[in-house]
């Protein structure tokens, strides 16, 4: 075959095998188009269990609830001072679960690191509410707010209650601010949503119910080097199941109404994650403590001098 036979050979070779991949790309988009336009071969034509009404509204309810609510929480990353970081707390069953991976894990000293959790608008000019844990060992300049559409702003840390475990920011802007409920209307039993940063995933949204009330676990006020706890530390935590995590911290506790109920702030666990058992604060003191860190940057306390104690037979004796 001459060199020229050859390459005309070639040519037509080429020609048709670039018509027949046309054809059959065509004919066979045009079967797929039908097969799906008839309804797919994939899965079955229509829902096992169609929803009712009811449970329709239920599930829009959730849905327009976590779109709202979502857009008043934020993620907090802090810059920390060097320090060693204390051991588990007096009872291991119960950690906060703010900053690194857990409470509970002793650090190391160390030049510094970063912690991470979570916090709420609650004025529409960038006041922010978070727990004292989340913010107590950052850096002069350390703190960073992120908010929902991923803005990032410098935050400067108004004040810090570590007897309530709570404190407020200030970023600078205007925001959604989250609504307060009342502290009459929630009732065990009730769905409430969990709103926060676990585990660095921003944003997320976990329901349950209230679990119960006034719950007191002693862990607020602890020293986690000396495990003593501060005699004056106020505790009446709401107890949730919503699935909360480590940087949950800050995070809010929301109604179906999208009402703020409470702020997240510790979990019962041996692992340093959800076990079903979760507590936050309540809306009445977040906003009474908020109110006065806003004021005046700190919580003025009256004391009694009076001490309850037990009566002993020296005692007796005196009185």
């Amino acid at each position: 075959m001459s060199k020229r036979n050859l390459l005309t050979a070639v040519a037509l070779i080429g020609v048709g095998i670039v018509f027949g991949v046309v054809l059959m790309t065509t004919i066979g988009g045009n079967a797929i188009d039908r097969a799906f336009a008839a309804g797919g071969s994939l899965g079955s034509g229509s829902a096992p269990v169609p929803a009712s009404e009811a449970v329709k509204a239920l599930n829009n309810q959730f849905v327009a609830v976590s779109d709202a609510v979502t857009k008043s929480v934020v993620s907090i990353s802090v810059k920390t001072k060097a320090e060693t970081r204390g051991g588990t707390m007096p009872n291991d069953f119960f950690r906060f679960f703010g900053p690194e991976g857990g409470e509970g894990d002793p650090l190391p000293e160390r030049d510094g690191g970063e912690a991470a959790g979570s916090g709420v608008i609650i004025t529409a000019d960038g006041y922010v509410v978070t727990n004292n844990h989340v913010v107590e060992n950052a850096k002069d300049g350390g703190i960073t707010v992120t908010t929902n559409d991923q803005k990032e702003y410098k935050a400067e840390l108004v004040g810090r209650d570590p007897l309530t475990d709570l404190a407020v920011l200030k970023i600078s802007g205007t925001f959604t601010a989250a609504h307060f409920a009342k502290r009459s209307e929630i009732r065990i039993g009730e769905w409430v949503v969990a709103v926060g940063n676990p585990l660095g995933l921003k944003s997320t949204v976990t329901s349950g119910i209230v679990s119960a009330m006034g719950r007191g676990i002693g862990i607020v006020g602890t020293d986690e080097r000396t495990f003593e706890r501060n005699r004056y530390a106020v505790e009446n935590f709401i107890q949730t199941d919503a699935a909360i995590n480590p940087g949950n911290s800050g995070g809010g506790l929301f109604n179906l109404n999208g009402s703020l109920v409470g702020i997240n702030t510790a979990i019962a666990s041996r692992t340093g994650v959800n076990a079903g058992y979760g507590f936050a604060i309540p809306i009445d003191m977040v906003e009474s403590v908020a109110l006065d860190l806003i004021d005046d940057g700190k919580i003025q306390r009256g004391y009694i001098g009076i001490e309850i104690t037990s009566v002993d037979e020296t005692t007796a004796k005196a009185v």
